[in-house]
């Protein structure tokens, strides 16, 4: 995980971010991890500042040592306290989004995704292993079914705005940080009473 205390176009906010890198060259994330995300809200309703989380992860930890150390749990209360964070939120898809680890960050007043992201509970290839015996080659048919592309992700009401992917890395990144600070304006200009029971409507549906 990366945390920091930023500042996005004028707005100063704590950002919690998957580095996906990292998760490939060493480990991939588990209930320390997650720990950290949840110092990091409860940091934000301290300061009162905003929170952007960023999602980009192949999935949480598959192991016995992550299992007992608490990861369900704390998947559950990463979630309990977001959608408890009085501080406007908006979390950013930004790459893969799998598992219950790109769960544990997603709940928030404003979701913001690149054009070529995906969030999935359960990754197609891994749906594909369950369903067909190990083979993985039916994951694009079962990406499909699920409905994983940000496209059907905005038709649903999970996403809230898509981010065209420019090849130039600095236009991407200025595009995202203007959609971000956008969003996060958004939420800010609605009252706590208001964005509360929103945010819980919204994801109590299943969006």
């Amino acid at each position: 995980m990366l945390t920091a205390l930023a500042r996005l176009a004028d707005t100063a906010c704590v950002v919690v971010a998957q580095d996906r890198a990292t998760q490939r060259r060493r480990e991939p994330i588990g209930p320390g991890a997650l720990r950290q995300v949840r110092r990091c809200i409860a940091l934000a309703s301290e300061l009162r500042l905003p929170l952007v989380t960023v999602i980009d992860t192949p999935g949480a930890a598959l192991s016995r040592e992550a299992e007992e150390g608490g990861l369900a749990g704390e998947i559950a209360r990463c979630l309990s306290d977001l959608l408890r964070l009085p501080s406007p939120t908006v979390s950013l898809l930004l790459g893969e989004g799998a598992g219950g680890a790109a769960l544990a960050l997603l709940p928030a007043d404003r979701v913001v995704a690149a054009e070529h992201s995906w969030l999935a509970p359960l990754p197609p290839e891994g749906a594909s292993a369950i369903l067909h015996g190990g083979d993985i080659s039916f994951a694009p048919e079962l990406a499909a079914a699920q409905g994983v592309a940000v496209a059907r992700l905005q038709e649903a009401g999970v996403v809230d705005l898509i981010v065209p992917e420019s090849p130039d890395v600095a236009t991407f990144s200025r595009d995202l940080v203007r959609a971000v600070s956008a969003a996060l304006a958004e939420a800010a200009d609605e009252p706590w009473s208001l964005r509360a029971p929103r945010r819980a409507q919204r994801y109590r549906r299943g969006q």
